[in-house]
């Protein structure tokens, strides 16, 4: 007899991330929180108000395959590039830190539509045809919205083109499926950024799970 979803925890029978979900998702919302930027924080404000995407953010793998293939494995990378960026950012002074960090966690938000990871790790309907990119943007659109009922005043374009921009750049190629390259000094850094952690992450595991280097 089937099983009901919420009978039993899903990370006893799916890969699922090492880290501790609450400290991370708490450290993700404290590092959004301390944007300087009113319109930024009233954005950030909105998604952690919207507690069912924050729910799927945090349990989302960031793919199927390749880097993070895991349940959590989204939100841990978000928050290691977050970290990764706050050790960074002094070196590079002019950079906006406040588009930064919430670029970082605009980037691959669109996942959460664009994976299905209820029992197994594949692609949504959604995923195949639209794919990640375009549904961050349309998510992005919708929490504008309601940044701008918390202010009580319209969200800067400038600003909206600068956050949307790294999203659809943050592939940093055509090829690679950025329907336009980095054009600003934060899409520059978060399109290395991502490639940087995304990279790493997977060699990691790749010698980690080869069994030439395991010890008998």
């Amino acid at each position: 007899q089937p099983v009901r979803g919420e009978k039993f925890d899903m990370t006893d029978f799916l890969p699922h991330t090492e880290q501790d979900i609450a400290k991370l998702q708490e450290k993700l919302k404290t590092l959004l929180f301390k944007a300087t930027d009113p319109h930024l924080r009233a954005l950030a404000q909105a998604f952690f108000m919207d507690e069912k995407l924050i729910l799927e953010f945090c349990k989302a793998p960031a793919g199927i395959r390749q880097h993070h293939a895991y349940l959590g494995g989204l939100l841990e990378h978000v928050v290691t590039m977050m970290d990764a960026a706050e050790r960074l950012m002094p070196i590079y002074p002019n950079l906006n830190r406040d588009l930064i960090l919430m670029g970082i966690f605009l980037h691959d938000l669109g996942k959460i539509r664009e994976l299905r990871y209820d029992s197994a790790f594949n692609y949504t309907d959604e995923g195949e045809l639209i794919g990640h990119i375009v549904i961050g943007v349309e998510i992005l659109n919708e929490k504008l919205k309601q940044a701008e009922q918390l202010t009580e005043e319209p969200f800067p374009m400038e600003l909206q083109l600068r956050l949307k921009h790294m999203i659809v750049a943050h592939h940093g190629q055509l090829e690679f499926g950025s329907p336009k390259l980095p054009m600003t000094p934060e899409a520059v850094f978060l399109y290395y950024l991502d490639n940087l952690d995304a990279r790493t992450h997977a060699f990691v595991r790749d010698i980690k799970e080869d069994k030439n280097t395991q010890s008998n």
